[in-house]
């Protein structure tokens, strides 16, 4: 199964996949991947969920030397970092990958990872993708994923939602 969580930037799309983390695992499955978090000074840093570690991913200003967005410059060894993470996480019950964004698009950052989705090759996929490049990535998928839009009012109920959607009857979560 292929679900999309979505949402405007800022919305809490990472809260809720953190959550859904949370709830599978407490229900005795597996969970890889990467998470994304915005840092100081607007730094955007990789989690990989399976072990904890972090790697520093972009900088809103010239510090690395890897690809580029208007907004952020990338970091090649945290690409490889969070490529690693996401590679090693293919065979758990639920793979995360958080965000896809411009730089997939272009066929760089984790794109490659996009083939183990689109070739069934995973169990289960969360992947997380702004609202206005749903459309474009929607086109690369192919099969008819389940979209999850986060917004204020639907944030607190998403992560249940998603895993019930995912894996069954699995226990409320608390706030």
């Amino acid at each position: 199964m292929v679900i999309i969580i979505t949402g405007a930037i800022g919305i809490g799309k990472t809260t809720v996949c953190e959550k859904v983390v949370k709830i599978v695992r407490s229900s005795g499955y597996s969970c890889g991947g990467i998470l994304i978090h915005k840092a100081a000074h607007e730094s955007l840093i990789a989690l990989d969920i399976q072990t904890g570690e972090r790697a520093v991913l972009a900088s809103a200003g010239n510090t690395f030397d890897g690809p580029r967005t208007p907004r952020y410059s990338f970091n090649s060894e945290a690409i490889k970092f969070g490529i690693r993470a996401i590679n090693k996480a293919i065979d758990s019950d639920v793979l995360i990958i958080d965000e896809l964004g411009h730089l997939e698009l272009d066929g760089e950052g984790f794109a490659k990872s996009l083939e183990f989705v689109k070739t069934g090759r995973v169990k289960n996929s969360i992947l997380v993708i702004r609202k206005e490049l749903l459309p474009a990535f929607l086109a690369q998928l192919g099969d008819s994923p389940s979209i999850f839009e986060t917004t204020i009012s639907t944030r607190d109920r998403l992560p249940r939602k998603i895993c019930s959607s995912l894996i069954g009857n699995l226990p409320d979560f608390s706030s």
